[in-house]
Order: structure tokens, then C-alpha cells, then sequence
């Protein structure tokens, strides 16, 4: 696994760990943050409704009851897709 597919997995499990915030709450990112965020809003099948606002490089989503059963299934189906690692490993642990 690349570096960056490290660091997209990480701010992917970062974003899923603030989703355990009370609702509802603003989740700011940053341009990087951002960038994986939207990478996995593109292969994402499901409905997603989001409040979205961009200024200076900063993305704040606003995350609620409504949405956040949502982002958590987008990004956990971006790690699942990308972490071929972190399965491998995880199968390895089992047998």
C-alpha cells in the first residue's frame, strides 16, 4: 500500500471517528481531508444529503441524525475497497 492510500485510509477512519460527536455538529476538513472525503462521495451508491460550504481551503459538512448513518456507510465501503492490506491482515489473524 502507497503512503497516500495510508493516509486516505487514516483521514477515512478519522471522519468516521468524529461521526461519534452528539448531533448535530459541524465537521470542518481541510483541503486533504476534503479531497478524501469527496473520493469517496464519487464511487458512493447510496443517498447522501449533505450541507456542504467551502471557504479558504476549509470544507465544513454539517452532520446530523439524518446524515450520519450515511457517511459512515460511505466511507467505511471507501476503507473496505482500499485497505486491501488491512483485510489481508485481518484474514491472516482469523486462521
Amino acid at each position: 500500500m502507497t503512503e497516500i492510500q495510508k493516509t486516505n485510509i487514516a483521514v477515512a477512519n478519522f471522519i468516521i471517528d468524529e461521526l461519534h460527536k452528539d448531533k448535530p455538529f459541524d465537521l470542518i476538513l481541510d483541503q486533504q481531508q476534503a479531497d478524501v472525503f469527496f473520493s469517496a462521495v464519487e464511487g458512493y451508491q447510496g443517498d447522501l444529503r449533505l450541507p456542504i460550504s467551502h471557504k479558504s481551503g476549509i470544507t465544513t459538512i454539517q452532520v446530523d441524525d439524518g446524515n450520519a448513518d450515511a457517511i459512515y456507510h460511505m466511507l467505511s465501503s471507501y476503507i473496505a475497497k482500499h485497505d486491501r492490506f488491512g483485510v489481508v491482515k485481518a484474514l491472516g489473524e482469523v486462521s
